[in-house]
Parts: structure tokens; C-alpha cells; sequence
């Protein structure tokens, strides 16, 4: 406001004042861009700097999101292997599970018939030794030696075979049966086959030389057999009945066995 009165007021020649007023405007305008210059400067300044922090702030913020992201995606895989381990644990002790008891059926089984067997096979031997006696009975009244004693004989060698069989039973029952109780009464079994042997020997050299014995020995040693068996499997239903072999089920006792 000054320079434009001292312009229009002042002393000096129209045209200098002109030159001045334009010189002036000039003035003006060239401050006033150099104004807006620096102005629009120091703005674009702070928006850049405004920028940045935001970009900044924002690169941060997405830095945080992919660090949160990223663990909890790692949680998630460890919760997701933790799990599938323990299913899998699971699956395992399941599976061992079922195999201990399908090996603990399958020995029950197996037990129960290799005693179902011992008493067959010694039912068996004990209707040979009653065969036995009524054949030397039979014999005894043949005057001839030869043919009492071919006859004994052959039916000896048929009663080897029972105690064969009777042997080969009462080994697989030893396998089977690991309790100590259940091996001491398949033992006293093989003590009463072994006298019943012993019986029969007796009865065919008297058979064969012709001597009738004092007295019947076979019923004795028949039902000591039969004892004794059913003494052994009844313990072995009970063993298995109460776990005692490791059974994953109950066994029952029969009402009983025929062959014996």
C-alpha cells in the first residue's frame, strides 16, 4: 500500500511512476509466487512426510497382520499335528488293544481245546485198558500160549497208540498252559497214564503166562484217570474264567466231558 501511494502520490513524471507501479507489480507477483512456492513446498513436504508415516504406519500395521497371521497359521498346523498324533497314538493303542485281546481269545481257545483233548485222548485210554481186561479175560480161558500171546500183543500195540496220543496232548497242553497250578495237574495226568501203563504190562504178562490175577486193578487206575483229568480241566476253566491266563473273556465249564 505504501509503494502504490508513493506511485500515485508522489512527485515524478507519469511514466516513471508507471515503470515503478509495473516494477512493483512484478515485485508483487514474484513474491507472492515465490509465497506460494515455498508454501506449496513445505505442504507437499508435510505430505510427503505425512505419506510416509502413513505408509509407514500402514507397512507396520500389514507387517503385525502377516506376523499374526503367520502365527496363529503356525498355531493352527501345530494344533492340527498335535491332533493328528494323538489320533493316531489313539489308533495305535486301539489297534494293540484289540490284537492283545484277540491273542488272549485266541490262546483261551486254543487252551481249552488242547484240554478238551487231553481228556478225550485219556477217555480214550481208559476204555482201551477195560477193552484190555476183558480181552486177557478171554484169553486166560485159550490153553495156547502163542495165541494169547498175539493176541495181547496186538491189542497192546493199539493200546501204545492211545498213550502215544495221550502223550502228544498233554505236550501241547504244557505249551498252551504256562500257570504253575495247571502244570503240576497235567503232571499228575501224565503220573496216572504212566501207572495206568504200568497196569496194563502187568495184566498182559499175566495174560500170556497164564496167570489169573487176584484182583481187577483196572477199575483203580481208570477212575484215577479220570480224576486227575477232570481235576486238570476244571482248574483250567477256573483259570481262565478268573483271568489268570490273561483271557479277555469268561470261559464256561461244561457240564461234562463224554470221552471221559
Amino acid at each position: 500500500m505504501a509503494i502504490v501511494g508513493f506511485l500515485v502520490f508522489g512527485p515524478g513524471a507519469s511514466g516513471s511512476k508507471a515503470e515503478w507501479f509495473f516494477g512493483a507489480v512484478v515485485f508483487v507477483v514474484v513474491m507472492v509466487t515465490m509465497w506460494l512456492t515455498l508454501t506449496i513446498q513445505r505442504q507437499a513436504k508435510n505430505d510427503i512426510a505425512q505419506a510416509d508415516e502413513r505408509l509407514r504406519r500402514e507397512l507396520a500395521a500389514a507387517d503385525e497382520r502377516s506376523a499374526l497371521e503367520l502365527a496363529l497359521t503356525q498355531k493352527w498346523h501345530r494344533a492340527q499335528m498335535e491332533s493328528q498324533q494323538k489320533l493316531h497314538h489313539a489308533e495305535l493303542v486301539a489297534q494293540h488293544e484289540l490284537a492283545r485281546i484277540e491273542r488272549n481269545n485266541l490262546l483261551e481257545q486254543l487252551q481249552k481245546q488242547a484240554m478238551i483233548e487231553v481228556s478225550r485222548a485219556v477217555g480214550a485210554h481208559t476204555r482201551m485198558l477195560a477193552t484190555l481186561w476183558t480181552e486177557g479175560a478171554t484169553q486166560l480161558r485159550n490153553p495156547d500160549r502163542a495165541e494169547r500171546e498175539a493176541a495181547m500183543n496186538a491189542l497192546f500195540g493199539q493200546i501204545s497208540q492211545v498213550v502215544s496220543d495221550v502223550s502228544v496232548e498233554l505236550d501241547n497242553a504244557h505249551l498252551l498252559c504256562q500257570d504253575d497250578r495247571l502244570q503240576d495237574a497235567l503232571n499228575r495226568v501224565n503220573d496216572a497214564v504212566l501207572m495206568a501203563i504200568q497196569v496194563a504190562e502187568d495184566l498182559h504178562a499175566d495174560v500170556v503166562e497164564g496167570r489169573t490175577p487176584e484182583t481187577n486193578p483196572i477199575p483203580a487206575v481208570q477212575h484215577l484217570l479220570h480224576e486227575r483229568a477232570t481235576a486238570a480241566r476244571r482248574l483250567a476253566w477256573s483259570l481262565l474264567r478268573t483271568g489268570l491266563e490273561d483271557s479277555a473273556a469268561p470261559a464256561v465249564d461244561p457240564a461234562g466231558d463224554p470221552s471221559v
